[in-house]
């Protein structure tokens, strides 16, 4: 090996070429285990290439095969519920497929958000995952990046999902599915706690629950609903809520985050669960077993979402290299799970 100094030049294909005595075309076919190379050859030229502690040239291969088998994931933020799961999960899809991921936090600012998309782009990432910032209501960037050629795949919060292919759950009728679990215990009088009013996540779910009161001949005067645009604001926010609305039986809770705040504040109240307040929540469903009582919820794995999404680029950014295949949405189904925070409710 060569030395300059006291450094190591790193070794390449040539060098071990030729201590092989074999072209560099030959070590190339050889480390790619190419079939036109015998068993012998191949063998030799790897522990040659062991020795040299040879590491391929990572830029010169997506300069050749236009890939860097990599995929950007741009989040709003990282917190405890829900996008951990999600993160494994799309790790566990991305090395599954010999991709890496490179992952980056836009701190739910749209003008972070769309230079993260476009900072991807500069580091040569095959394809996006972008869960969307409380700020993205206008989506012109994530447009122009999808006509410059970058598959793009929004997670969870997907806006106008009508454009542009998001992997996601049926929000509404999840929230139309938990009011129904209330109803069937008899609640006529419960409330419903949603994120920030600007999400198209909590649009969505709010109207499921709307429409389902709705259904049921109730009215949003029964069925009150408070929307927590900063989660540190819950304390008092629910306070003046349950002291506006005191016959409340029950609470939907549309996240895991909201859940967790409300049940920490409402034990600080006294308030028991579910002999006073029954509380029923969409989560990821780790969190909803640390409380006590365990919480029943409608289950949405983040595990799930971000494996399934990481293999829909992957697919998608593979198929492309052949005949330009586009992405494809995907709505992922939540299942009802029944713990012990919803009682029966006996009409006066």
């Amino acid at each position: 090996m060569k030395f300059y100094g006291h450094l190591m030049s790193r070794a390449t294909i040539k060098d071990i070429a030729r201590e092989a005595g074999v072209s560099p075309s030959t070590v190339s076919r050889a480390l790619a285990d190419h079939s036109a190379i015998s068993g012998a050859t191949k063998s030799r030229i790897e522990a040659i290439a062991r020795r040299l502690h040879y590491r391929p040239n990572l830029q010169a291969k997506s300069l050749r095969t236009h890939s860097t088998k990599t995929i950007a994931l741009i989040l709003p933020e990282i917190n405890s519920f829900f996008v951990p799961e999600m993160m494994y999960g799309i790790n566990s899809a991305a090395a599954e497929r010999g991709f890496s991921v490179m992952m980056f936090q836009s701190d739910n600012q749209l003008e972070r958000e769309k230079a993260l998309l476009w900072y991807a782009t500069e580091l040569s990432a095959d394809g996006i995952l972008l869960s969307l910032s409380e700020e993205s209501e206008n989506l012109d960037h994530v447009q122009q990046l999808v006509q410059s050629g970058t598959p793009v795949l929004l997670l969870d919060k997907t806006g106008r999902a009508e454009e542009f292919p998001g992997i996601t759950i049926d929000g509404a009728g999840t929230t139309a599915r938990a009011v129904a679990h209330l109803l069937e215990k008899g609640h006529r009088r419960f409330g419903g706690v949603f994120g920030h009013p600007a999400l198209s996540i909590t649009q969505n779910r709010r109207s499921g629950y709307l429409h389902a009161i709705d259904q049921a001949g109730l009215s949003e005067m029964q069925c009150p609903t408070l929307e927590v645009t900063q989660i540190l604001e819950i304390s008092q926010n629910l306070r003046r809520f349950l002291a506006a609305f005191p016959d409340l039986t029950a609470l939907f809770l549309m996240s895991d985050e909201l859940m967790v705040h409300t049940h920490h504040e409402l034990c600080a109240m006294g308030i028991r669960i579910p002999e006073q307040l029954s509380l029923i929540a969409i989560s990821d469903g780790i969190a909803p077993y640390y409380l006590h009582p365990n919480i029943t919820h409608l289950h949405h794995s983040g595990f799930e979402m971000g494996y399934q999404a990481a293999r829909t680029l992957t697919d998608a950014i593979k198929a492309q290299k052949n005949d330009g295949t586009r992405l494809k949405s995907a709505v992922l189904e939540t299942k009802l799970c029944v713990l012990d925070s919803v009682r029966q409710h006996l009409q006066l």
